[in-house]
């Protein structure tokens, strides 16, 4: 995941230690903009989220399986990141950005933008009871590949496919 810098305000805090639901809720009542990543070691291996606020919205949000290269995005992803919100071993960071900032990732990265943007009462209804470390499993087949896992999804990406180094 490619974020822009900003200002961290919680860097590599254990997840466990965070009561998730009143955590997320309250950066949406402070009006916070910018984005939380949490990284954890899952049963396929490394897994990243992110949840991207704008004035206490969630407005974008993205969940990677690395060791599958499967990126679900948008209102696919939601359920994948709350679920990791609930691990026991995952790391999380919290990064301030403006407004202006937070737009430019979606606009850069608009398969992070939510279909409708989640407000602090949206939480209630979507956290799961409990973790559930095998969500990864129920991935459908059509789950994009990671966007970035190679150089020539890359160069797909940016629309210069068939282009070939001599």
């Amino acid at each position: 995941m490619n974020f822009p810098t900003g200002v961290t305000k919680i860097l590599g805090k254990p997840v466990k230690s965070v009561d998730a639901r009143p955590f997320l809720e309250e950066l949406c009542q402070t009006a916070f903009s910018g984005y939380t990543v949490e990284s954890l070691f899952g049963m396929g291996g490394v897994e990243e989220s992110a949840l991207v606020f704008r004035s206490g919205k969630v407005v974008g949000s993205v969940y990677e399986y690395h060791s599958s290269h499967q990126t679900l995005s948008g209102d696919e992803s939601i359920p994948h990141v709350l679920n990791a919100f609930l691990s026991e071993s995952g790391i999380l960071d919290v990064v301030e950005l403006s407004n202006q900032q937070v737009d430019l990732v979606l606009a850069f990265t608009a398969v992070l933008r939510l279909a409708k943007p989640l407000d602090k009462t949206s939480f209630r209804s979507l956290f799961p009871s409990a973790y559930n470390p095998r969500l990864g499993e129920t991935i459908s087949s059509h789950a994009q590949q990671s966007v970035f896992s190679t150089k020539e999804s890359l160069f797909k990406r940016f629309g210069l496919n068939g282009i070939e180094g001599k």
